[in-house]
């Protein structure tokens, strides 16, 4: 049970503590510092105490035996890809020491980084350094009351105490509780939505080697997707400009165990630039921001960053048919890639795009929402897009010839669903899947807005400030079967053609073609008829009643 577990009663007092303490805002980066180091510390510790089972030397001991240090640092650089110089640089080490000494905290910022060193060709240097980096820059200890540095110490000295290894409650479990607390600022999308849009892509996609959520945020969504895929998503990419939810993901990532070799993240906004690399996927999802800003600026760019991606892709294509290259070199062979990269910003663009917009679709260049169609176009020939977006892209007026667009041009839309909100309470969100080579021209239309039942996520914890709630597996399983199989079912889902929509002005609001009614339907001739009998009626009864009291010679 996870309420007798080492981790929770750890956790459930950092939490109290935590409610009492005078803390920093930079706590947040200090704790996902710590998270890192003990995690990186505890993984090294636990490697050479296997190695060192059955050989009579303790730690101390390999670390000061040269020769057979020389060898642990090779044989853990191949197996963990990291490994920490010195022994007195663990984490327990250095907390149990020094935490109650003037000083602490500034050595603690300091020996991890000092002392970790990285294989060669590990990608997640680059992360890492990121974290170090923003150690330097954002935390200033002197800027510190007396009080703050000696609590920030105990909550250092608690997460030191975790368990990195236990199975009751996992230390991955841990981390992501803290980041549901007041003592991180992390911004996570509500869980039933990552839900929906996981439960969807999976349900289409068995398959999957590259995937990408333009607004990450904390990951759930590529997470969701590589628990049931696995290894085979081969390729991660992720855009965040919020510095702590970069931080906190970099680390959520690595201590899940995901090869951040494989995983290419960007601290910047997913609007003003859709393109890593150059890359293409077989997914993208993401939770759109309600607000959307209106980036003029930024499109032109993003028209050529579309082309810039095809003219790469045939390259690549070139390579891959003429001269048989392995399509994983042109992510790994960095010297390869850059050559590629050299190679398209030499090319000519012009006007070679999939976005050239001529006639009643020329304003789309300057459309809030031009992404959407570049994130669409980014999708191999086979891709699938799933995003949750406000409800209002469906009607707003301004919006019609995007809709226009995406629908009658293009023929992207593939399902629009409207989603439960009661939930969060937030504004209404729609979910909405785009093909890039849709062959049927029709668009499913689902209202799962009041048709569901939700269940508690596993992952719950005393004091949180979010709700666990999800969708039960009765309700996803309808959801995916419907999608798959275009179903239509009254109140609940409809298939309608595409010149349907265009007799509605492209308006493509779910209650205007699923009808949610479930009370008594009443025709309105019959209405009429019945009101006529009624009033006659009525007129008969009074004439009656004049009748009688003129024979009783009564007068009012």
């Amino acid at each position: 049970m996870k309420r007798k577990s080492t981790n929770y009663t750890i956790l459930k007092q950092l939490m109290s503590k935590s409610r009492m303490f005078n803390l920093p805002s930079q706590i947040d980066i200090i704790i996902i510092y710590s998270f890192l180091y003990k995690y990186c510390s505890d993984i090294i510790k636990n490697y050479l105490l296997g190695e060192l089972k059955d050989k009579e030397l303790t730690i101390d001991e390999a670390y000061k035996n040269m020769p057979y240090q020389e060898q642990l640092i090779f044989d853990s650089l191949k197996l963990n890809g990291f490994y920490i110089k010195k022994s007195e640089a663990f984490i327990e080490e250095v907390v149990n020491s020094n935490y109650h000494k003037k000083g602490f905290l500034n050595e603690f910022l300091k020996v991890f980084p000092q002392n970790i060193i990285f294989e060669s060709e590990y990608h997640s240097i680059q992360y890492f350094d990121y974290l170090f980096e923003a150690i330097d820059r954002e935390i200033d200890i002197f800027e510190f009351s007396s009080e703050e540095t000696e609590n920030i110490g105990e909550i250092i000295h608690l997460i030191s105490q975790f368990d990195i290894f236990e199975s009751d409650f996992r230390f991955t479990e841990v981390f992501e509780v803290i980041s549901a607390s007041r003592l991180m600022h992390v911004d996570s999308n509500p869980e039933y939505i990552v839900q929906i849009l996981s439960s969807l892509v999976l349900s289409d996609k068995k398959i999957i080697g590259s995937a990408y959520d333009p607004f990450i945020k904390d990951g759930a969504s590529i997470m969701n997707l590589h628990q049931y895929v696995g290894y085979d998503l081969n390729y991660t990419y992720g855009k965040d400009e919020d510095k702590v939810n970069f931080l906190y993901l970099i680390v959520k990532l690595f201590i899940n165990n995901f090869s951040l070799n494989h995983v290419f993240l960007k601290h910047e906004n997913g609007l003003d630039s859709i393109d890593i690399d150059g890359a293409s996927f077989d997914v993208v999802l993401s939770r759109i921001p309600i607000a959307i800003k209106n980036y003029y600026s930024s499109n032109f760019n993003q028209t050529r960053e579309i082309a810039k991606r095809n003219k790469r892709s045939e390259l690549e294509h070139i390579l891959l048919e003429k001269f048989g290259m392995d399509g994983d070199s042109f992510k790994e062979d960095g010297e390869l890639n850059k050559a590629l990269e050299n190679l398209v910003n030499k090319i000519d663009l012009g006007n070679d795009s999939n976005t050239d917009f001529t006639g009643q679709y020329e304003s789309l260049k300057d459309s809030e929402f031009l992404f959407l169609i570049n994130l669409v176009d980014s999708l191999k020939d086979d891709g699938i897009m799933v995003i949750s977006i406000s409800e209002n892209f469906l009607f707003k007026e301004s919006l019609e010839t995007l809709r226009r667009y995406l629908t009658l041009e293009k023929n992207y839309i593939d399902t629009i669903i409207r989603i439960p909100h009661e939930i969060i309470r937030s504004g209404p969100e729609v979910v909405i899947v785009f093909r890039k080579n849709k062959i049927r021209e029709d668009v499913l239309f689902m209202d799962m807005s009041s048709d569901y039942e939700t269940q508690r996520n596993g992952l719950a914890f005393p004091g949180l400030f979010r709700k666990n709630l999800i969708l039960d597996n009765g309700t996803i399983k309808k959801m995916t079967n419907t999608f798959l199989n275009k179903l239509t079912l009254p109140r609940f889902s409809n298939l309608i053609g595409i010149d349907e929509i265009k007799e509605n002005n492209f308006n493509l609001s779910v209650s205007r073609y699923v009808d949610t009614f479930e009370g008594e339907f009443i025709s309105l001739d019959e209405l009429v008829i019945e009101k006529q009998d009624i009033d006659s009626n009525i007129k008969r009864l009074n004439s009656k009643i004049d009748e009688i009291m003129n024979e009783l010679n009564i007068r009012f």
